[in-house]
């Protein structure tokens, strides 16, 4: 089990973009790479800014079936969920709101380009390699979507000639989950495909011993490379997720559900082309990147059978993206350009002559550069980026950071400051629901400011790794919703929110078989004084993993706290307070003979009664049983 924060020992399977040759490193090699720090393969000890890395052996550790609940071990990132598995499900970063998150999957961005939030309820991926997370502010190289922070979900790529595998599992709650892979890697050459399906009859959400609120899910995906020539390639990915949700929601506007027979029905393309190529001019390593992307979000409202609304939302990106390294003395330095375009196309409809019924086009442009210098022990970091859009005034955001090796301590001291914003949503501006919300197309960007200084410090001649991270952010022109007038509206707040908090990790590698790795996050995040929503004070996690070299049997358990937090009674429009709650998770594998496994494993075995949205009831103890079979 590995997870490492900032330049510990694991290695980022982040295929699409790093260069062919990278991909052989293994874990134990120091040259860890990270994409998020910079757009680019970033050696880990040159990046300043504070990363997390959930690799393979992790997230078989973990054991989770959506990658939400994988991202519980991350410190700074809560979990929101609406009731069960495949409820709308939001992540927070260090405070932030959910649409603050840029999400990018095989390096295509995944939000929904009506609310601009990317739902997790959907990531349930049997071909998932590894997670990166970049927290804090991050547009000044990822855009308007990365105000708090970058969440980036790898598929896995091929290594041999041959691979392939299958998984089947089923448990508690009407539970199937079956899937295949196969792929091959042949010289310059590698292509990989997956099938998933996922099924649920779910709980009653509504608590009101009604009928259950299931849920369904299938992924087909497929990604491959090919040589252009000496110095360029091309690698291209297309994924296709289709879900039915069932759900309840509240009909009489009491502030509380009511069991009725809801469903919303999904279906998402990402696919993503690029081109790329290396090459030196002079004394300088130049390095291409022209990508296409494509990002297709359909969604369908129904009352029983009946379609109750329709959306279509396309978001239609082009980059170029140019590097540069080179030294002079003892100085290595970096610098990349970028030109990007981004299109977004969104369609509504309801029914004959209904005012929701809308087409909206925006469009966006951007300079963007990011240069880092290293000497040394000491490395320096600066990026900016401007925004040109067709519906706000032009944006410029920055980043600076610097890290410190301190050999003799056997730690490196970081340090960042940078300014981001976040574009209103569609919805925010143009969502039209007579009886429940008129958006607000006169709403402004909002804009956060905020810095962190952290420390990162080697242990037990480096079998084990502490990482302490002391930030602090404010955010201007929050966008939020006012329930006091009616229909509900959206506005920008006139007051500053402020967030500042502590996040402690680590783990140890206590020998062959054992392992740990460990978080806790405490954050204050309040607005006009008053406690923000579904921002818990405390979070923390703990993993271990025991997987002995020579025996047949392995096992792993989780355990991850979430703290009070504050959310909105919709009935009173008051404050109320959502206990603390504990998830202990854990599983159990016998390898039966190379390329087989059984597996059994446990959520929430404690059966802990727990909201993370006031109103909405979530599972209690799930048992699971399954096999996977492999070949390579």
């Amino acid at each position: 089990m590995r997870i490492r924060t900032r330049h510990q020992l694991c290695l980022a399977a982040t295929w699409l973009t790093v260069p062919i040759q990278l991909h052989a490193q293994t874990p134990d090699q120091e040259d860890v790479i990270y994409v998020t720090a910079a757009r680019i393969a970033l050696p880990a000890e040159q990046a300043t800014s504070s990363i997390s890395l959930l690799d393979a052996d992790m997230l078989d550790a973990r054991g989770a079936s959506f990658a939400a609940d994988a991202l519980r071990a991350v410190p700074g990132l809560a979990v929101s969920r609406s009731g069960a598995p495949g409820s709308l499900t939001q992540i927070r970063a260090r405070g932030s709101e959910a649409n603050h998150v840029l999400v990018l999957i095989d390096g295509v961005e995944a939000s929904n380009p009506f609310t601009g939030e990317a739902d997790f309820s959907h990531y349930v991926f049997d071909d998932l390699a590894s997670i990166e997370v970049a927290r804090g502010e991050q547009s000044a190289l990822w855009g308007a979507d990365a105000i708090g922070g970058v969440i980036r979900l790898n598929s896995s790529r091929p290594l041999s000639a041959f691979t392939a595998g299958a998984r089947a599992e089923g448990g508690s709650f009407g539970t199937t989950r079956l899937s295949l892979q196969a792929g091959g890697s042949w010289d310059d050459r590698w292509l990989s495909g997956s099938l998933s399906d996922y099924e649920s009859d779910g709980i009653d959400v509504a608590g009101l011993g009604g009928e259950r609120d299931g849920y369904a899910n299938s992924v087909i995906a497929l990604s491959g490379g090919l040589p252009l020539g000496e110095a360029w390639r091309l690698e291209g990915s297309v994924r296709r997720i289709v879900s039915e949700s069932d759900y309840d929601s509240d009909t009489d506007f009491d502030g509380r559900l009511d069991n009725v027979d809801l469903r919303t029905d999904g279906r998402t393309v990402l696919a993503r082309l690029a081109a790329l190529g290396e090459h030196h001019w002079r004394s300088v390593r130049l390095s291409h990147e022209a990508a296409v992307q494509l990002t297709d979000d359909t969604s369908r409202s129904l009352s029983g059978s009946i379609q109750t609304s329709r959306a279509i939302g396309q978001r239609l990106q082009a980059h170029y993206q140019l590097t540069g390294h080179w030294e002079t003395g003892p100085y290595r330095h970096r610098l990349t350009g970028l030109v990007e375009h981004d299109q977004d196309r969104l369609k509504s409809f309801s029914g004959p002559g209904v005012g929701s019924n809308q087409s909206r086009e925006l469009t966006a442009d951007a300079l963007a550069f990011d240069y880092g210098v290293s000497r040394g022990a000491l490395d320096i970091t600066a990026s900016a980026r401007r925004d040109i859009h067709n519906l706000f005034e032009d944006s410029t955001t920055w980043r600076v950071g610097a890290g410190w090796a301190i050999d003799p301590l056997d730690g490196r001291l970081r340090a960042n400051f940078g300014e981001a914003v976040k574009n209103p949503g569609v919805y925010e501006l143009y969502g039209f629901f007579p009886s429940v919300f008129v958006g607000n197309p006169n709403l402004t960007p909002e804009r956060s400011q905020g810095w962190e200084v952290a420390w990162d410090q080697a242990l037990l001649d480096g079998d084990a790794n502490l990482s302490i991270v002391w930030f602090s952010s404010q955010l201007e022109n929050e966008i939020f919703t006012d329930f006091g007038v009616f229909p509900a509206t959206a506005l920008n707040a006139g007051t500053r929110s402020e967030r500042q908090g502590l996040e402690v990790s680590g783990g140890w590698e206590i020998d062959a078989a054992w392992s740990l790795f460990g978080s806790l996050s405490l954050l204050e995040s309040e607005e006009n004084g008053l406690a923000e929503i579904r921002r818990p004070e405390r979070l923390a996690s703990l993993t271990v993993s025991w997987s002995p070299l020579d025996g047949p049997i392995s096992a792993s358990a989780t355990l991850d706290h979430t703290g009070d937090q504050t959310d909105t009674d919709f009935g009173s429009f008051q404050p109320v307070v959502l206990d603390a709650y504990t998830l202990v998770g854990g599983q159990l594998r016998w390898h039966v003979r190379p390329g087989l496994e059984i597996h059994a494993r446990g959520e929430n075995l404690l059966d802990e009664e727990y909201q993370d949205v006031f109103g909405y009831h979530t599972p209690g103890r799930g048992l699971y049983i399954g096999l996977r079979l492999s070949h390579s």
